[in-house]
């Protein structure tokens, strides 16, 4: 499908306009070491999004049992702090080399040559947005959706809900260009039409998107705006 037969597009941030999520995962590896955990890559990309204290739990289980256990009050407690954790080693770190991947503010502004109004939906807060994105970039969007600004996220509906709702658009009548599993349920799951980029995840893991692409140059070629 082309731009032109959506009414707007929904941009997830880390790892599909930023070529971040290397560093969010050595961060992520980092904070679950001083844990006594030994997280593998390939948890953290697949989860991407959606890292909770249910999913916590899950991993507890499976692979730390002596950690398991705890009520889901004090797992949340757990992540919370975990989650702050990662926020201050990321930006401390990690936010001053972080870059767009190629293409991004060509294709951003090809969709709003084409008059489609653009949001972009992340599970990230709003500080690191504001730190990582950059005036240029910023520009292109019209709505911003934050994690502050849904209680339930991705893979919940919520998220891009949200975003089609800032757009003053039905989710349905929405195109999200994703990365993850969990933000292609997410997706799905408000009705919009999602295609995924195998910048972090091999094409398998993205199964359940309409379509995958290498990247963002593949993705507006085929929208037709790649100038």
């Amino acid at each position: 499908m082309l731009a032109r037969d959506f009414a707007g597009v929904l941009f997830d941030l880390d790892g599909v306009i930023l070529d971040s999520m290397q560093h969010h995962a050595r961060t992520w590896q980092e904070v679950f070491r001083e844990m006594g955990l030994e997280v593998p890559l390939d948890f953290i990309l697949e989860n991407e999004g959606s890292l909770g204290a249910e999913v916590l739990e899950d991993y507890l289980a499976a692979h730390a049992p002596h950690l398991a256990g705890r009520p889901l009050m004090e797992n949340q407690r757990v992540m919370r702090e975990l989650l702050d954790r990662q926020l201050g080693l990321y930006l401390e770190r990690h936010a001053h080399e972080v870059r767009p991947f190629s293409g991004a503010a060509r294709l951003l502004a090809g969709l709003n040559r084409a008059g489609l109004p653009v949001a972009l939906v992340t599970s990230s807060r709003r500080v690191l947005v504001q730190r990582s994105l950059g005036p240029e970039l910023t520009a292109h969007f019209q709505a911003l959706v934050c994690a502050e600004d849904v209680t339930r996220h991705k893979p919940h509906p919520d998220p891009y809900q949200a975003g089609a709702k800032a757009l003053d658009l039905a989710a349905e009548r929405c195109l999200v260009v994703e990365n993850a599993p969990a933000g292609i349920a997410s997706a799905r799951a408000a009705g919009a039409t999602c295609y995924a980029l195998t910048t972090t995840l091999a094409a398998p893991k993205l199964a359940q998107a309409q379509a995958v692409f290498a990247g963002l140059e593949d993705l507006g070629r085929h929208l037709g705006v790649w100038e």
